[in-house]
């Protein structure tokens, strides 16, 4: 059974979450504050299929809960929060959320976004076993496996969360076509209504950080002012 983790301090989120994730066939694991979050995710331990996390909680708060996480942790993490400045919401991604939604939240909505996530990361568990050489995408510096799903830079594996693999797959596929931020949400969220420039802007962000290291001499993604982003491997400025 698929398991989902809920991180929230407030109980009567806890109750909503549990109630309609477990209508919908999940096994709903719950914590309520942060050392009880990382307490599930001890070695050795079953790990959740994905964690939806609050932002703001006492102690520990999800931003620094999630860097935790990360460490140890490489399934998608949806944020919830009741905090609507953009700011914030930008740097909960780059904490390492995958997602992020605002209170109150539709339910339906939630379920959508969980689903997605879903699919994407048990894509790419499938693939993590060791299989003979197939498909690749092979750049200066860059290799992407299409059939293992996996990256790595300069001959050293990356580690990438789902859908910012998702991301440089779609980029990498189209060299050179430059890609509206609005495209790319409805090709890897395939969501139209819930369309949010600012979670493009951030996996953008986080892709960068991992596969164009500082004292990397290339740059893959480049940013069209006024239009999107492309993939063409270029000399760094």
């Amino acid at each position: 059974m698929t398991t989902i983790l809920t991180v929230d301090d407030d109980p009567q989120i806890q109750d909503m979450l549990r109630i309609f994730l477990a209508t919908e066939g999940f096994e709903v694991w719950q914590a309520y504050d942060g050392e009880q979050c990382l307490s599930y995710l001890e070695e050795g331990k079953p790990q959740p299929d994905l964690i939806v996390l609050d932002l703001s909680m006492p102690g520990m708060d999800g931003m620094e809960l999630c860097r935790r996480i990360r460490k140890r942790y490489d399934q998608p993490v949806l944020f919830l929060t009741g905090n609507t400045e953009r700011e914030q919401k930008l740097l909960s991604l780059q904490a390492g959320g995958d997602d992020y939604m605002t209170k109150p939240f539709d339910h339906l909505e939630l379920l959508a976004r969980v689903k997605s996530h879903l699919r994407w990361s048990q894509l790419l568990r499938k693939y993590k076993e060791p299989q003979a050489p197939g498909n690749r995408l092979d750049f200066p510096g860059l290799e992407i496996d299409l059939e293992r799903l996996t990256v790595s830079v300069q001959g050293e594996s990356v580690i990438l969360m789902a859908k910012e693999l998702h991301l440089l797959i779609v980029l990498a596929q189209n060299q050179r076509r430059v890609y509206h931020p609005r495209q790319l949400y409805e090709l890897i969220w395939n969501d139209q209504a819930a369309y949010n420039p600012d979670v493009i802007k951030s996996q953008i962000y986080n892709l960068r950080k991992k596969i164009e290291p500082d004292a990397f001499a290339l740059k893959y993604i480049h940013t069209v002012k006024g239009f999107g982003y492309k993939f063409e491997p270029i000399p760094a400025l």
